[in-house]
């Protein structure tokens, strides 16, 4: 027996203790009117939002943030909330009892072991033109037998009571991605997204309410410049350093970018790693990748981005604009991800399949309108049926 089947079987075993506290779950309890929300990494994306919303717009007393990220549980004690860790006992007394689970990727994220009878709430963490879960021609999901990679992965197999979507077109996606009926699905707006409604006197309120003294040094250094560019591509699995495959030639950007006072600043995926050393330039910066990049892309002016589900968010900030670098195109779509639409119908927009094109339009003071923009919105971002989320959830559940 190889060694790699050895370890799964080991680990089958290992999750038998875990699915006694499972079967715990469904004997304990829940109260209806209890909720637990939590995200895998930091304080951020949808389920933030969510959060901050019923806790200070609706005032839900019953309402805990789940994490297993110390900092981030002290953050939000500090901001009054309360937050625990999901093997506390606090953290599974309110996990136990609670009725609803919101996350928005896996309910791992909270604790899928005391979920045992409680409704599932995904709030997902992107729309796009990605085929995700069931729906990709390479599915981790079917390396094993499907009983046995249901016993050592049972967390991927879990369909959620509702799901959100924002679109008859997402609803159909996402419903054939997690082979879930059509009805299971909220079409609203993403809670991270409510944050471009808000008026430039409500953003900063907010950003000084929420937000780190990290956030707050960005966006006044953001508006010293005459333009500020962000660069957002998505992830690579191969997790290569595809900023020296894309070919580029950072003092040659800075030297451009000093002559016109712009900045470039670059937000790349958590799992991305490259070595670069950034201590030579004052107009490109690498943010923490951790860093909830939402508050602050109001201040910037261009998306530079490739098949990321940012796009689409970055599409409902008015007056901004996009470039699309997807350098490595047939490479990404052969090796990395199939796409469930058509790339170049439903991502409209400028583009550039080189460093040099890029730092050329760059130079020349381009600008990237996109004239596609309220059909690509609408077929994204409208539904026939608009809900409202947090009303929703209550109602349907």
């Amino acid at each position: 027996m190889k060694r790699k089947e050895v370890e799964f079987y080991i680990k089958c075993l290992g999750n038998s203790v875990l699915y006694i506290i499972r079967l715990i779950s469904y004997l304990v309890p829940r109260n209806k009117e209890k909720w637990v929300v939590g995200n895998a990494k930091d304080f951020c994306n949808n389920t933030k939002y969510f959060f901050i919303y019923a806790k200070d717009v609706l005032h839900k007393q019953n309402c805990y943030w789940i994490s297993k990220n110390k900092k981030c549980r002290m953050e939000l004690r500090r901001l009054g909330y309360k937050a625990y860790h999901p093997w506390s006992l606090k953290g599974l007394y309110h996990l136990f009892t609670a009725y609803i689970y919101v996350y928005d990727l896996r309910v791992s994220a909270l604790n899928f072991w005391t979920s045992g009878g409680a409704k599932m709430v995904n709030l997902w963490h992107g729309v796009g033109i990605k085929n995700v879960e069931f729906k990709r021609k390479t599915n981790i999901q079917h390396t094993h037998a499907r009983f046995l990679e249901f016993l050592r992965r049972p967390i991927a197999f879990v369909k959620p009571d509702l799901f959100l979507s924002t679109s008859p077109l997402m609803t159909t996606h996402f419903s054939e991605c997690f082979r879930i009926p059509e009805s299971r699905c909220i079409e609203s707006e993403y809670p991270r997204c409510s944050i471009f409604k808000k008026t430039r006197k409500e953003l900063l309120q907010f950003i000084e309410t929420y937000e780190s003294q990290e956030t707050k040094r960005l966006i006044g250094y953001i508006e010293k410049s005459t333009r500020c560019f962000i660069y957002m591509p998505t992830w690579r699995e191969t997790n290569e350093d595809f900023l020296q495959k894309a070919g580029f030639n950072l003092p040659a950007l800075e030297e451009v970018l000093s002559e016109r006072n712009e900045i470039f600043l670059f937000k790349l995926h958590p799992f991305t790693h490259i070595k670069v050393d950034t201590s030579q330039f004052q107009h490109i910066l690498f943010l923490n990748n951790r860093m909830d990049i939402y508050p602050i892309l109001p201040f910037t002016d261009v998306l530079i981005t490739d098949y990321s589900s940012i796009y689409y968010d970055y599409l409902l900030i008015p007056e901004k604009e996009i470039v699309l670098f997807p350098f490595d195109y047939e490479e990404y779509i052969a090796k990395e991800r199939d796409l469930a639409f058509d790339f170049n119908e439903y991502t409209p927009g400028v583009r550039f399949y080189s460093f040099n094109e890029l730092i050329d339009a760059i130079h020349t003071g381009r600008h990237f309108p996109n004239t596609k923009k309220k059909w690509i919105t609408d077929m994204f971002w409208k539904s026939n049926r608009p809900e409202n989320l947090y009303e929703a959830i209550s109602s349907r559940l």
